[in-house]
């Protein structure tokens, strides 16, 4: 958790990556538009943390193993600043599609490094699944954020809203204000049980090569485009579980 939140020291490429989360959160989604999302922005996908997939796996069981056992022990409101291009597939799924940084302390000023932006507000029942960094962490490296992050793959019950006056004064990176907003109400989770099945190194070196490119304002090549869209199906294919079995 600490290492997902950017609390990181040293220089071993993968461990000392404070915002790793950029990578981490990418392979939830299809295609590479969130990863082109990114470095439009000025953000650098960091390559080396692709370098070793079974350690990249395991970084993920232990994040699925802490929802798991973690609840909301009462009836809580967050909020947060989402890309409108990366709330699309939220809207059309009914789903978080990857860990989702919320805060109580509202629509916070540092998520408007992003272009074109949607709001949304998060009722979480108590006993949801979500993770109270605050609260899990021996020393929490961001208080200021406040943050109760969500699991990948959870339901949600959406309702389109319209931006109050107050809430169009929050603007993107380019002065715009939000695209729309929207309350999620948080539902179900079912937990991932234990990873069956492993990723290819090709896909992983291939998503190496597609972040250099982009990071240095190419485009990739379609061969390494095409093989690291597969890794990032192969991987949703070993944590996706459907949910609707599991909601009432």
């Amino acid at each position: 958790m600490k290492y997902y939140i950017g609390d990181v020291s040293g220089n071993d490429g993968f461990w000392s990556e404070p915002k790793a989360y950029l990578v981490l959160n990418s392979l939830f989604y299809d295609g590479i538009g969130t990863e082109k999302a990114r470095t439009a922005e000025g953000k650098f996908l960091n390559p080396a943390v692709l370098d070793d997939v079974d350690r990249l796996l395991d970084f993920y069981d232990n994040m699925f193993s802490a929802f798991y056992k973690c609840r909301a022990e009462r009836d809580v409101i967050t909020y947060r600043v989402e890309r409108y291009n990366d709330f699309l597939p939220i809207w059309n799924t009914n789903n978080t599609v990857s860990f989702t940084s919320t805060s109580t302390g509202g629509f916070l000023d540092s998520y408007r490094d992003r272009k074109g932006i949607t709001l949304i507000k998060f009722f979480i029942p108590e006993s949801v699944s979500c993770i109270n960094v605050a609260e899990v962490l021996d020393f929490y490296a961001k208080p200021d954020e406040a943050e109760i992050l969500l699991p990948p793959f959870m339901y949600l019950d959406l309702i389109q809203t319209v931006p109050t006056e107050k809430e169009m004064k929050i603007t993107d990176s380019d002065g715009k204000s939000p695209e729309n907003s929207c309350i999620a109400v948080c539902n179900c989770w079912n937990d991932v049980k234990e990873r069956t099945g492993s990723l290819s190194a090709d896909g992983a070196e291939a998503g190496q090569r597609v972040y250099e490119a982009l990071n240095n304002g190419r485009i990739p090549i379609q061969e390494d485009i095409e093989l690291y869209v597969e890794f990032k199906r192969d991987f949703r294919r070993i944590y996706k579980r459907t949910f609707k079995d599991y909601c009432t």
